[in-house]
């Protein structure tokens, strides 16, 4: 079974991200802070972090990344960066970090589970097809 560090500043978008993630059978943790990540990706392996990547406290989410990157259980674990944000800047620190996706707000559930499975290397429609999920169909 699959496990994702959800890590956003927004509580409506981390339900968002949580209701649609367990509907389609994973499991998540959810923090609103990048201490409150670091805190769960210290104690807990995942297969995949979903980062908002501005922070209503002054951080952003490459911060975490930076962190979890320096040392831990998930050195290691693929990263999808969610943003409204859409520079360049920001994407090209996010990816020389190690970020495998930019995800942008607003996503609709479906748009958010075929990167996750697209980073994750697992086919998105062989799940459609394995699954009840109410997010996989056309």
């Amino acid at each position: 079974m699959l496990k994702i560090l959800i890590l956003d500043d927004a509580k409506v978008i981390r339900s968002l991200l949580k209701l649609t993630l367990e509907s389609d059978g994973i499991i998540c943790d959810e923090a609103a802070t990048v201490e409150k990540a670091l805190q769960y990706a210290q104690q807990n392996e995942y297969d995949l972090m979903i980062i908002d990547y501005m922070l209503e406290d002054g951080h952003n989410g490459l911060e975490l990344v930076e962190a979890i990157k320096s040392k831990g259980k998930n050195i290691e674990t693929p990263c999808i960066m969610l943003s409204a944000e859409d520079g360049a800047n920001c994407k090209s620190t996010a990816k020389d970090l190690g970020v495998r996706a930019w995800l942008k707000k607003p996503f609709t559930p479906n748009g958010l589970l075929k990167i996750v499975y697209k980073v994750l290397n697992i086919d998105y429609s062989s799940r459609k097809l394995e699954k009840n999920s109410m997010h996989h169909h056309e």
